[in-house]
């Protein structure tokens, strides 16, 4: 019991961290979507269900599936990159391993906003490579790299690549490549080994990965909003709208608290899952 109380007391200041930090703003956004609006902005008097009722609205059908689409492009994008990437981080040995991990994480130490200028420098019209491309015929004159769709999706994977490397990498270093060999050895070919063994073996990887990169581009606003055009315009760039140019606080966290919402329903999703293959090996022991 005493071992407790002091587990329980070292981890108060983080509990009250989290709870400050997250808990509280998420239980006011939670309660702001259930507020009057202010006609001069902001959060009015009383209570009301206009902002639930808003998200009912038809025009932000497109621009949720077009969200859902932008993110599982993303994601899927991620983690065909990823996976050959993690699979040579963890068949490398010594020294060479331990530097393609930091170059991997070295972008995390550098802000987004840096290398969304750096990639709108790449990729102005005027820029080296946009030259070297209008040279080699592969662009027109009147194309842009910058300000569509594909410059969007492009900035989402160079961003969350490292989200979906990571987990890979770390259960393709827990698996047991010798399994590999044994498949071939029975007969397997290639794809077959790597189809019905290696990729079942790091589904959990895969899983992890694909939601620690669909989540956050589900509420990232500031790649489209910088490089995207208004066919660009995803879920969070409303949000974004509704606080800084509508000033609608109530609507802009409606939108937020579906969100969150839908976000929890994809970690609880994960997590159930987690449980229920825990159980299945366990009783498979």
């Amino acid at each position: 019991m005493t071992f407790r109380w002091k587990e329980g007391l070292l981890t108060l200041p983080s509990l009250g961290m989290l709870v400050g930090l997250v808990g509280v703003p998420t239980l006011v956004i939670f309660i702001t979507a259930f507020c009057a609006s202010s006609p001069t902005g902001g959060v009015g008097q009383g209570w009301s269900f206009r902002a639930i009722e808003s998200l009912f609205q038809w025009m932000y059908v497109p621009i949720i599936i077009k969200t859902l689409l932008y993110s599982a492009i993303a994601t899927l994008l991620c983690i065909l990159i990823g996976l050959p990437v993690a699979y040579l981080m963890a068949r490398c040995q010594g020294r060479l391993r331990n530097i393609l991990v930091l170059a991997i994480v070295i972008p995390f130490w550098t802000n987004m906003l840096v290398h969304l200028s750096a990639w709108k420098m790449v990729l102005h019209p005027n820029g080296a490579f946009g030259k070297l491309l209008l040279y080699l015929g592969v662009i027109g004159p009147n194309d842009l790299l910058l300000y569509n769709p594909q410059a969007v999706i492009l900035l989402f994977v160079y961003i969350f690549l490292p989200f979906a490397i990571i987990p890979l990498y770390a259960t393709i270093e827990k698996f047991d490549f010798r399994l590999l060999e044994s498949a071939r050895d029975l007969g397997a070919t290639s794809w077959q080994a790597l189809s019905q063994v290696f990729l079942p073996g790091i589904w959990s990887g895969i899983l992890s990965a694909s939601i620690l990169v669909f989540v956050p581009v589900l509420g990232c606003y500031v790649v489209p909003e910088l490089v995207g055009d208004a066919n660009s315009v995803l879920y969070s760039n409303k949000i974004a709208q509704r606080t800084f140019q509508d000033r609608n606080l109530p609507e802009a966290a409606a939108l937020s608290s579906a969100l969150l919402v839908g976000m929890m329903v994809v970690g609880l999703g994960y997590l159930y899952w987690e449980r229920a293959k825990r159980r299945q090996e366990e009783g498979h022991e």
